[in-house]
């Protein structure tokens, strides 16, 4: 599609099957980072959750790993042309077979390829990135089950609100709770079309429930004031 220019740095996503997307710029915006010492983007793309990581949070070290080629070639340029090049390491791998060794507290931060339309994309790549056979929200979760241990360390994801019940089952099959949650809406009167999670272990120090609602646009079609709040670090036009 070209390059997309945010307030702080540029993503390029010709190469990468998984075009820039509302949903990732929600992700990113959206999830605490407070604790995250490391953050790593599982499936990331071209790289542009790890950039909007790289400019929001702390952590020492985000590592972006995806499955594809090109998707790496174009996370990487775009990590070089950044002003956080030295904190971000793209690593091309299948990050439901490996997992970089990481400091805690740890994040791990997700656009997973949750799509499953019966007529799947042409494109190969596309396909791959949107439907991605083994890399579903289900091993998303065990993903995390696996590497989550310390207090601090977390999940965020978006998917279909439709996904609800199946995800709040694998997330009690492994004994994570959800500390955050956001229901989307593409606007006022329309049913929610995504939902943010961000969870951690189950423990007497997670952190209590906090649930909330989104708008992308307002009556009047135009962009809501909460969405632009969210977003106003990132939109050049916000």
């Amino acid at each position: 599609m070209g390059i997309f220019h945010f307030k702080q740095f540029s993503v390029d996503d010709s190469r990468c099957g998984m075009k820039i997307g509302t949903d990732a710029v929600l992700l990113g915006a959206w999830t605490a980072t407070e604790h995250a010492r490391t953050i790593v983007d599982a499936g990331c793309g071209s790289g542009i959750i790890s950039l909007m990581m790289a400019q929001r949070s702390r952590a020492e070290k985000i590592i972006a790993v995806d499955i594809s080629h090109e998707a790496c070639l174009d996370a990487t340029d775009n990590a070089f042309r950044s002003p956080w090049s030295e904190r971000v390491e793209v690593v091309e791998n299948d990050v439901t077979q490996f997992f970089p060794i990481v400091s805690h507290p740890l994040l791990i931060i997700s656009n997973p390829p949750f799509f499953n339309e019966q007529l799947h994309s042409p494109d190969a790549d596309r396909a791959l990135a949107r439907h991605g056979n083994d890399f579903t929200v289900t091993e998303l979760i065990a993903i995390a089950d696996r590497n989550i241990n310390h207090p601090d360390d977390s999940l965020a994801f978006i998917a279909p609100t439709g996904r609800t019940d199946e995800i709040e089952f694998q997330l009690s099959l492994h004994r994570l709770t959800v500390g955050r949650i956001c229901k989307v809406f593409s606007r006022e009167g329309k049913e929610s079309i995504r939902t943010l999670w961000q969870v951690w272990r189950e423990s007497p120090s997670a952190p209590s429930l906090h649930r909330d609602s989104l708008y992308i646009r307002d009556s009047d079609n135009q962009f809501s004031e909460a969405y632009r709040k969210l977003t106003t670090d990132f939109y050049l036009d916000k």
